[in-house]
């Protein structure tokens, strides 16, 4: 019997000492889990872009990155009660940064497209922009697409009018397909209107305002809406990338920027922006 009473009370203790080892064992905090509660947990807004495009994004003259779409990365940060954190990166590496976790955004004048929308989610658009080709003021052979027969034609890699300008030559069924024609991918649109006054290239395909500033400081070239022979045009929208999955964050982004499509916020951003980009050297 009293074999039986040691050892239960010997199971009694270890029991009180694993009750209190449990007791004094500190409690896991908890982690956040949802994007916006990540955000605010670190006190920031990641946005990643490429600042190659003004005016929605350049280096400006104090060496910090700038841009329309800084403008509206800021306003999402405040509506979000953090400070804004930039990287600046090549295009075609953007997404990386998102399916790393790196950034939470990516805001780089990019166009919503159904390809692109198997990787991110993305906001309501907060801009229309088509697609403008650039040629030497003395060419008048150019109109459309289909003109475009047999030029080296210049393209910044990774942007909807580097997929415009390969498809139309790639693909079987492509407008140029067959005509001789051929493109150069750049990571810099300046270094593709050098090559064209330099007669390097025909032609530049890319974005209205990026086209309008590439003219607007290099002399001797001209730009214009580009179509289809059909009359089909280029227009496109942009939007805030996001990773997919997570529709309270889209929401709230939606909800931020909504009002400052509708009351002209954005436009003023980018004819600000295109001003002081258009008297940079």
């Amino acid at each position: 019997m009293k074999k039986v009473i040691a050892l239960l009370l010997t199971f009694i203790m270890v029991l009180a000492v694993f009750a209190g080892c449990s007791a004094n064992k500190p409690q896991a905090k908890n982690e956040p889990q949802t994007r916006i509660e990540k955000i605010k947990a670190a006190g920031k807004l990641v946005m990643a872009t490429d600042a190659a495009w003004p005016p929605f994004e350049y280096i400006g003259a104090n060496g910090e990155v700038s841009g329309s779409d800084i403008d509206l990365a800021r306003d999402i940060a405040e509506g979000l009660g953090v400070k804004l954190e930039i990287i600046n990166a090549s295009f075609d590496t953007l997404s990386t940064y998102i399916e790393s976790g790196e950034a939470d955004v990516i805001l780089a004048a990019m166009t919503i497209t159904e390809e692109r929308k198997l990787t991110f989610d993305f906001s309501v658009p907060y801009t229309v922009a088509q697609q403008y080709i650039i040629v030497k003021e003395n060419n008048n052979d150019v109109s459309v697409v289909e003109d475009m027969a047999g030029y080296k034609i210049g393209t910044h890699l990774g942007t909807t009018g580097d997929f415009l300008i390969c498809d139309a030559i790639d693909l079987d069924d492509g407008a140029l397909n067959g005509t001789g024609a051929s493109y150069a991918q750049y990571k810099a649109l300046p270094d593709a209107a050098l090559d064209l006054n330099n007669g390097k290239l025909e032609a530049i395909v890319c974005d209205v305002l990026m086209a309008k500033n590439l003219v607007s400081v290099n002399e001797g070239l001209k730009c214009f809406e580009l179509f289809y022979a059909d009359g089909t045009g280029t227009s496109e929208e942009y939007g805030v990338a996001a990773a997919k999955g997570d529709a309270e964050f889209i929401a709230k982004i939606n909800e931020i920027i909504s009002p400052l499509v509708a009351d002209g916020t954005i436009d003023g951003y980018i004819v600000k922006h295109t001003e002081i980009a258009s008297k940079m050297d």
